[in-house]
């Protein structure tokens, strides 16, 4: 038998779903409900309920724990991803947050300004922006190669000019398994001064990415994806969000983290998402897993090296 480089009981243990009797025996392939839970995520959710279920940021100590425990989701899930808290946006999905994002762009962007979107994405990262066609923006496709099914990155080359003002690209597709390569897609982007979106949804799963070395201005991925609650994360670099008009309440014009939350945050989801980077560190940080495409051959960054192994050791530095 090959040697596997995680120890498969091990790893079970950590989720509380295996030992489940009422699933005993069955594997689910459902990959959009998400993935498993991990026991360190449940935890910190049920004792949120149980004892922080008031609300945070306020003097007394329940309010003042609950904050924390919030503010550290924040901070672990901006350290998985090497980036700083302030990057940081938790929505009820991924849908969700690019359904806000076209709103914000819609109102940011000018009509006559262009963007391009891929035939290669989930719906998500491509119906949210291909609405900004009503509002007088021109939208642009980046069209896979219908032999192999890849963006090629001269095809995105002939599809730029300085009237570009956003390209929305997957990292992986989820339709032909295909990672991009990100680096390359954000440089040509940021050329002709546009900000690059991407879909990490299909990607996140195996691995968090280090976004200072990608250069994306926008990642979004899926925390339920990947062994956490029923969140979408958005990362979005400070800068850009502050200049996209608030889709929040008024009131909130000036705080960060709900400028692109037309709605309350829920509290005890997003303090339960530090346990994803509980189980990364502690359990999925010791697995090597080489990123590769579905498709022999791939484009992109295939040997870029350890997902997991690389999200542990930032989260190794943060603790620090």
């Amino acid at each position: 038998m090959t040697n596997l480089p995680l120890d498969p009981a091990r790893i079970r243990a950590l989720f509380p779903a295996f030992a489940e009797p009422s699933l005993e025996g069955q594997a689910f392939f459902e990959n959009a409900g998400g993935s498993y839970t991990a026991k360190v995520v449940l935890d910190r959710l049920e004792h949120y309920y149980r004892a922080t279920k008031v609300q945070p940021y306020g003097v007394y100590p329940a309010s003042i724990e609950a904050g924390e425990a919030m503010n550290l989701a924040y901070e672990r899930i901006a350290a998985a991803l090497g980036v700083t808290a302030d990057w940081i946006h938790f929505g009820p999905s991924s849908s969700a947050n690019s359904y806000v994002l076209g709103n914000a762009f819609g109102g940011w962007l000018k009509p006559g300004d262009a963007i391009v979107v891929t035939n290669q994405d989930h719906e998500a990262n491509s119906g949210s922006w291909r609405r900004l066609a009503q509002k007088g923006i021109e939208v642009r496709e980046w069209s896979v190669d219908g032999q192999t099914g890849r963006l090629a990155l001269a095809a995105l080359d002939a599809v730029l000019d300085d009237k570009v003002k956003l390209v929305a690209a997957p990292h992986c597709s989820n339709v032909v398994g295909e990672i991009n390569p990100v680096a390359e897609i954000a440089k040509r982007a940021h050329a002709v001064g546009a900000v690059l979106a991407v879909d990490g949804v299909s990607y996140a799963p195996h691995g968090l990415p280090d976004l200072t070395e990608l250069g994306a201005d926008i990642y979004l991925f899926s925390a339920y994806k990947t062994y956490g609650p029923h969140q979408g994360v958005m990362a979005v670099r400070p800068e850009l969000a502050m200049q996209l008009p608030n889709q929040g309440h008024f009131f909130n014009d000036a705080k960060p983290r709900y400028r692109l939350t037309p709605a309350g945050p829920d509290h005890a989801q997003i303090a339960a998402s530090a346990g994803i980077a509980d189980y990364l560190r502690a359990g999925g940080g010791n697995c090597r897993w080489r990123g590769q495409s579905v498709q022999a051959g791939s484009q992109g960054d295939a040997g870029a090296g350890d997902r997991a192994g690389a999200t542990a050791a930032r989260l190794s530095q943060w603790a620090q």
